[in-house]
């Protein structure tokens, strides 16, 4: 028996801000699941082809508003038009497996990704004054 080297498995790439088909699963009350857009928010180089995982936040066409989300229109995808107006959720963030991923929609606008990342920041408590 060879005592070589294992392989490795090679999984597809993703970059910050590419939106996502996701399949979240089954989800308690209050969180979200099921198959539902997703925006990319680890960075690219976490995002590697040996990487199993990727951290995503998910999208909803059910409004509310808050202070931390990012309000989508429906042309703010580039490659795909929501079907509606809709909101990134980092409070929902989390880490999913590449095998979660059901298909590559398109790309957040730079000004989508610069919004995304204050909300990120502010959800999180980082930077000047938020807690």
């Amino acid at each position: 028996m060879s005592r070589g080297k294992s392989r490795k498995t090679a999984y597809k790439t993703y970059k910050k801000g590419q939106v996502l088909y996701v399949d979240f699963g089954k989800q308690p009350r209050g969180v979200q699941g099921g198959i539902r857009p997703a925006v990319v928010v680890s960075c690219d180089e976490s995002n590697h082809s040996y990487a199993a995982q990727i951290t995503v936040c998910p999208i909803s066409s059910k409004l509310k508003y808050s202070k931390v989300h990012v309000r989508l229109d429906k042309s703010d995808v580039s490659g795909y038009h929501l079907p509606k107006a809709s909101e990134i959720l980092p409070e929902d963030m989390q880490t999913v497996s590449k095998m979660a991923v059901r298909g590559a929609i398109g790309f957040l606008s730079e000004e989508k990704i610069e919004q995304l990342n204050e909300m990120l920041m502010r959800q999180l408590g980082l930077g000047r004054g938020l807690a």
